[in-house]
């Protein structure tokens, strides 16, 4: 069967350098560029560091550098003890504490930042709400950012994989192998749970067989067009597309092969002269709608989210694979 599946890569060989690593840098770029120039704008509006205009991007911004792409200045965030004393972020721990945990520690943990006494508890905080069955339950309802349990269960992964404390090891492991066992055993149906489904397992380290029945499962979602939607029902954008392509290069999938490069062919092809992709917004308002700087009205929001997935998307593919690939 391996080799049968070996065999039917092989064409994606010819497709290895279809797309050139000056393009690919230069479309990182671009998409980072609106990113850390509305940033600044977003917190001194909105008041508060949130998932779409301030973690992802800067995970987004950690994870280009790191492939070697020259990036802008730093994505601006509020420091912590300004950002948990205003309403919004109050409201967001109150609904969805994981949640938003797990994508702040995401942005850290991209960027290199060092566990403190706050990053601690946090760590603290997010075992405390493990599922007994191993996951981590999301609690809001604002989809697709914070809306499935993959989501929130893949980024507590992350956040115990990078955080968690040496004396703690014991727990912390014990702990990720409920989780990896949860995963083994869920039936992921959306695009984006099926990315998270990936992420999760790649992140617990899940052996090479569930990695790539994951990635095949998410593989099978790709349009015509090589990029993938949210939902059946919906068209094929950029969010979808670039947390997918996310997913299977850290899910060991190989930036050559074939569905990696038609999806970014997608991504290129529909990145705007600015930098920036057009994602529809299908969350119902939470918080008051104001201006940031970033392009497409009420969907700029989700639209800076997607950019910042399909950055690193882009990004993935500038240097030689360096992980294990099927």
């Amino acid at each position: 069967m391996r080799l049968v599946y070996f065999l039917l890569l092989i064409p994606s060989l010819a497709v290895a350098a279809d797309v050139e690593a000056a393009v690919l840098r230069s479309a990182a770029q671009k998409g980072l560029h609106l990113l850390e120039k509305t940033s600044p704008n977003f917190i001194k509006t909105g008041g508060c560091n949130s998932c779409h205009n301030q973690m992802l991007p800067a995970g987004a911004q950690a994870f280009a550098r790191k492939q070697g792409i020259t990036t802008g200045p730093p994505i601006e965030q509020l420091p912590p003890e300004v950002s948990e004393v205003t309403t919004e972020r109050f409201i967001e721990y109150s609904t969805n504490p994981v949640g938003s945990a797990g994508y702040e520690l995401f942005a850290y943990g991209a960027a290199g930042r060092p566990a403190d006494a706050r990053v601690d508890a946090q760590i603290y905080f997010i075992k405390s709400m493990q599922e007994p069955e191993g996951y981590w339950r999301t609690t809001a309802n604002r989809p697709p950012l914070t809306f499935d349990d993959f989501t929130t269960t893949a980024y507590a992964i992350y956040a115990l994989n990078t955080y968690g404390s040496k004396v703690q090891s014991a727990d912390n492991e014990t702990r990720l192998a409920r989780a990896r066992s949860w995963l083994l055993e869920a039936k992921p149906e959306t695009t984006q749970e099926r990315t998270f489904h990936l992420l999760g397992l790649a992140w617990s380290k899940a052996g090479p067989e569930a990695l790539d029945k994951a990635a095949r499962g998410l593989e099978a979602m790709q349009q015509k067009n090589g990029g993938w939607s949210q939902l059946s029902a919906m068209s094929t954008d950029a969010y979808a597309t670039g947390m997918a392509l996310w997913a299977l290069h850290e899910g060991g999938v190989r930036t050559s092969h074939v569905t990696y490069q038609k999806g970014l062919h997608f991504l290129l092809d529909t990145q705007a002269p600015d930098g920036t992709w057009h994602v529809k917004s299908r969350s119902l308002p939470v918080q008051p709608y104001f201006e940031s700087g970033y392009p497409y009205g009420h969907d700029q929001w989700i639209s800076a989210a997607g950019a910042a997935y399909a950055t690193m998307a882009i990004a993935a593919a500038v240097e030689p694979e360096r992980r294990a690939q099927r």
